[in-house]
């Protein structure tokens, strides 16, 4: 191993080549390099078992630049390929780089199976108005109501526009009908005209394309009408078409690469760098910054406060390296706040300038412009726990090296694990966010980034890449449909079925699930913004 004036100066070099570009996009480089790592991870997997691959893609958004690559093929094929325009594998460089993704080409013809859905979808509405169109005359033709515009003009603003809406779609339907037996009837006098070549046309068999297929499949239209099922591609090469352990292997190796990266990450500190830092916290939460205005705590509480207790419970009794322990001891303080009754106090034991002494505060909720509680019980203090130093851990040799290693990687993606469980459960029960968490988007996550940059620390940055590996990675299993975890679960549904699940099905789910994400970013996202400017 290195000396530690050499790891010093490793890390006082890299960490000034970081803050030299900008925190800011210093951060952003560290987070984009986590995400091609994880992209990598599906990319090699897939082409390792021979996967066809369409495009690698670094960032998402415009494309900035890229090339293409023909695997096996030499310059020369490479070039000719190209212009026959064959396709290769497209490594593209796109404007934002929060993101990445590898494309696989569909093993259907999804422009086609969307236009007999649509095409079974205007079947079903048509079948449905000439239905509507029976009844009515059944019962005589439009009397009544229908016999006067006033009333048909009434009857539009009782029904909100919908008889209006209904009496367009059967002017439109008998429209198209008139038209289509107008047609019938022209190609029923030209095969009449040409009776010799229907007679020579009725001795060869004919054939049919997968959209003529369909149509006359849903022509018998009824309320039943479907699209017909999806004719899949039968190239082998198609990560759909491969056994369902390939494609769960394709689809765990983002997570499985950003997994390794922390532990690489761990290893090099360990065994070149300066060393595993170790957090050590002491009994009580600090007050971290001065409380808002008008709050409960305000004018009572002031930055470096610390609070030893609450309502006569004691908090850690003793010193802890674990970060859970302090995390969890914080927890019990918020707890007890947010569950305090409406006008009832709290009595809180502090410790200022080596004083100890009781404080009594009355939690209040947080209002809103217009004096409406907007949140659970508070005092309006910013607590974290009570950090005195970190120590510095290094390996005695590799092997201790690995297993530390492997023993940080578990412990956090195990903590992440368990915190996200537990905030997405509360959210989902209707609770709102646990004691002490929230969730931060890839604004909060830059800006956190930034500042550990521009500490000049670079084991920090170190961690700060490793921590986001282990997110993405535990993000990405989370089972919905849009990410990795829930493509694996529909790998897992097949394999226990021993059938293949609809691809529509799987596409309109995942569209729903993608929308629920999209929302989801966009509230962290406002979140992380109104952080930023104090709100």
């Amino acid at each position: 191993m290195p000396s530690s004036t050499t790891s010093l100066s490793m890390s006082a070099a890299l960490s000034s080549a970081l803050s030299s570009v900008g925190s800011p996009a210093a951060s952003i480089s560290v987070l984009a390099l986590v995400i091609l790592v994880h992209e990598a991870g599906h990319f090699l997997a897939a082409r390792s078992l021979g996967i066809t691959v369409n495009e690698f893609s670094v960032g998402v958004g415009p494309k900035l630049a890229g090339f293409t690559r023909y695997p096996g093929s030499s310059e020369k094929e490479a070039e000719e390929k190209e212009e026959e325009g064959e396709n290769g594998i497209d490594f593209s460089l796109r404007a934002i780089p929060l993101g990445g993704y590898v494309r696989f080409p569909e093993n259907y013809n999804g422009t086609l199976a969307m236009q007999l859905e649509d095409e079974a979808r205007a079947l079903r509405n048509d079948r449905r108005i000439e239905q509507r169109i029976a009844k009515r005359e059944e019962k005589g033709g439009e009397v009544g109501i229908f016999q006067s515009e006033q009333n048909a003009a009434l009857l539009n603003i009782l029904t909100l526009g919908i008889a209006a809406e209904r009496a367009k779609e059967e002017e439109d339907f008998i429209r198209r009908k008139e038209e289509a037996l107008a047609e019938l009837e022209k190609e029923e006098q030209k095969r009449k005209k040409e009776w010799w070549k229907n007679i020579l046309s009725s001795k060869q068999t004919t054939t049919q394309d997968d959209t003529t297929t369909a149509v006359t499949e849903i022509n018998g239209v009824d309320e039943s009408i479907k699209a017909p099922p999806i004719n899949y591609y039968t190239d082998p090469d198609l990560l759909q078409n491969r056994p369902w352990a390939q494609r769960a292997l394709v689809l765990s190796g983002g997570v499985i690469f950003n997994l390794i990266l922390a532990f690489t990450l761990y290893f090099g500190e360990m065994t070149v760098g300066n060393g595993l830092p170790r957090p050590m916290f002491e009994p009580g939460a600090v007050v971290s910054a001065p409380p808002r205005v008008n709050a409960p705590s305000a004018g009572v509480l002031q930055p470096g406060d610390l609070i030893l207790g609450i309502n006569g419970e004691k908090m850690l009794l003793s010193k802890t390296y674990d970060t859970a322990v302090a995390q969890g001891a914080l927890n019990t303080i918020i707890t007890t706040i947010r569950s305090t009754p409406p006008g009832e106090n709290i009595q809180l034991t502090i410790v200022r300038d080596g004083t100890t002494k009781d404080i009594t505060l009355t939690p209040k909720p947080s209002l809103d412009k217009l004096g409406n509680p907007t949140g659970p019980q508070s005092i309006g203090a910013s607590l974290a726990p009570n950090y005195i130093k970190s120590e510095y851990v290094q390996a005695s040799s590799i092997g201790d090296a690995i297993a530390k290693s492997t023993e940080a990687v578990t412990t956090l993606t195990t903590q992440t694990a368990t915190s996200l469980t537990g905030f997405f459960a509360s959210l989902l029960s209707g609770k709102g966010a646990p004691a002490g968490q929230s969730m931060s988007g890839p604004i909060g996550v830059i800006r956190t980034g930034a500042d550990i940059v521009s500490s000049n620390d670079f084991t920090a940055v170190i961690m700060f890449a490793a921590a986001i590996s282990i997110n993405l990675a535990v993000v990405n299993s989370l089972p919905l449909p849009a990410l990795d975890g829930g493509q694996l679960v529909f790998v897992l549904a097949e394999a226990v079925a021993g059938r293949k699940i609809d691809q529509r099905v799987q596409e309109e789910i995942n569209a729903a699930a993608l929308l629920f994400l999209v929302i989801f970013s966009f509230s962290t996202a406002i979140g992380d913004v109104g952080s930023l400017i104090g709100l």
